[in-house]
């Protein structure tokens, strides 16, 4: 995280009351938003606050296993629930729940807290006095809003940031009160988390933390003090950036990982290698991550394992491919598909396609069946050496008016019939960086053209239409968001490729 000494609006103190206020504005649109939004976006969730209460949400399930650790680990459960419900509702009511395409949300927010109690229970087994009560007590907080920057305008969070909005919550310091912690140092050990830990990151944090264990009252001769809360912000950064890895399958930490590189505008064709750095460098951590997967449950161990060693697979398995194909032992070619008769080993192809590479952007499983036979669907599929070769990609799409639009998106062209939406491109991972992607759009543009639409609408990544804008393609944004920047933009067909005839 690139630290930016500037961002903090003023001093932060203690009891928080010289906070100025932070503005506040839509992270899914870049708008003001009035007094009376409030309002309106707690009567939205009200839909969701149903299933959470009922226990049927995945941060419902998440909150429940966390308020079983706290009741064995000696916190009052009561107090523990009452903090939770907070740190997710304000997640959740500023659009970072459920329809919220990033990787920093309230689901990581809980996993890294269950995931940090379940560490904790785990070396308090094996080494009794590792851990005294407020130290517990002051890692589930740090744990629970190491991230909580709910009006943020980027994804990766900023830990000044994340200082400032803790303190300006008169909310949070009071449901703290009762764990009788020391909010400076629960500060500290979240400036520990910010990542990656070296250089002119390290160099600030460390800065921070030494000024914040000042203002707890520590001593700056009591170097034993303040080295056992730096030893405890490190636990809880390792724990931070494993927790998602250890709890879910390789299914799950794709998934992760696609978040991840979408906040880091990673391209697609690097997120299995860039993974696979990511493990590697944990490596120079081995001391402390290696206590942590001591202490946690083995299933969660060996999810860890099995994961890394998924990634280096996937990864080795892409590198082999494209070395296939820059030596022209594979080649990539598209064909434009007849929607009106879909082959049903196609059909198969696409939907298998559809269900293990996520896009961020999609309609239901049935809908997009249902789309693929439709005669209005512009069906393009990337094969292997000839047009009924392999199926390893496709991109399709239809109608602007066909197609819901994310809240914010209003697109002036809706009922004109004049503009194709185009759906998230879909490659198989080993497939991608190699000119596919191109392909396929290329495709998709010119029988766009060809059945004489005048613009094509889609959602894309920022920083891809930046790329597009710079080589001088007719292309305008319509609706920005933040801060997954996942932003909705028109393309000009009529100047971005010629018509063709219709046959």
């Amino acid at each position: 995280m690139y630290i930016n000494h500037e961002r903090l609006s003023c001093r932060v103190s203690g009891n928080g009351d010289d906070m100025k206020k932070q503005p506040r504005f839509n992270p899914l649109a870049q708008e003001a938003i009035p007094r009376w939004y409030e309002f309106y976006k707690r009567v939205k969730l009200l839909p969701w606050w149903i299933r959470y209460n009922v226990g049927i949400a995945r941060e419902s399930i998440l909150k429940d296993k966390i308020i079983e650790l706290c009741e064995n680990i000696g916190l009052n459960k009561t107090q523990a629930r009452r903090l939770i419900r907070h740190a997710v509702s304000e997640f959740s009511k500023n659009g970072l729940g459920s329809d919220y395409y990033g990787y920093h949300n309230i689901n990581h927010e809980l996993e890294v807290t269950y995931f940090t109690l379940l560490a904790i229970i785990g070396l308090q087994k094996k080494y009794e006095n590792r851990f005294n009560q407020k130290d517990i007590e002051t890692l589930f907080v740090a744990a629970l809003f190491h991230d909580y920057d709910p009006l943020k305008r980027f994804d990766k969070p900023h830990e000044d940031d994340v200082e400032s909005f803790i303190r300006g919550d008169d909310k949070i310091r009071k449901l703290v009160q009762p764990f009788k912690i020391d909010l400076d140092i629960a500060i500290a050990l979240i400036h520990r988390t910010a990542y990656p830990f070296k250089d002119g990151i390290a160099e600030y944090a460390r800065k921070r933390m030494s000024d914040l264990f000042t203002e707890a009252g520590i001593p700056e001769n009591d170097i034993n003090t303040r080295q056992h809360y730096e030893e405890l912000g490190w636990f809880l950064s390792i724990c931070d950036r494993i927790a998602g890895y250890c709890l879910g399958n390789f299914e799950y930490s794709k998934e992760l990982a696609r978040l991840n590189a979408h906040a880091m505008g990673w391209h697609p064709s690097v997120i299995n290698e860039n993974s696979v750095n990511y493990f590697t460098a944990l490596k120079e951590e081995k001391s402390m991550l290696d206590p942590v997967l001591q202490a946690i449950p083995e299933e969660f161990k060996k999810n860890f394992y099995d994961n890394v060693a998924d990634f280096r697979e996937a990864w080795e398995n892409e590198v082999q491919i494209r070395a296939m194909l820059r030596r022209k032992e594979l080649n990539l070619v598209t064909a434009v598909e007849n929607t009106d008769h879909m082959l049903t080993n196609l059909i198969n192809s696409i939907m298998k396609m559809y269900k293990e590479i996520h896009a961020p952007i999609s309609p239901n499983e049935v809908d997009f069946k249902k789309s693929l036979c439709a005669k209005e669907t512009i069906l393009i599929t990337l094969r292997t050496n000839t047009p009924s070769g392999h199926v390893v990609g496709y991109v399709n799409g239809g109608p602007l008016e066909r197609y819901k639009l994310r809240r914010g998106t209003h697109d002036e062209n809706f009922g004109r019939k004049n503009t194709v939406y185009m759906e998230w491109i879909r490659i198989k991972p080993e497939y991608l960086g190699e000119t596919g992607g191109h392909l396929l759009r290329s495709g998709f543009l010119q029988e766009a053209r060809r059945r004489r639409y005048e613009f094509v609408s889609s959602y894309v990544h920022r920083d891809v239409i930046a790329r597009r804008m710079n080589k001088g393609e007719s292309i305008e944004t319509v609706q920005k968001y933040d801060p997954d920047k996942l932003d909705y933009y028109r393309a000009d067909l009529t100047k971005l490729v010629r018509p063709m005839p219709l046959v």
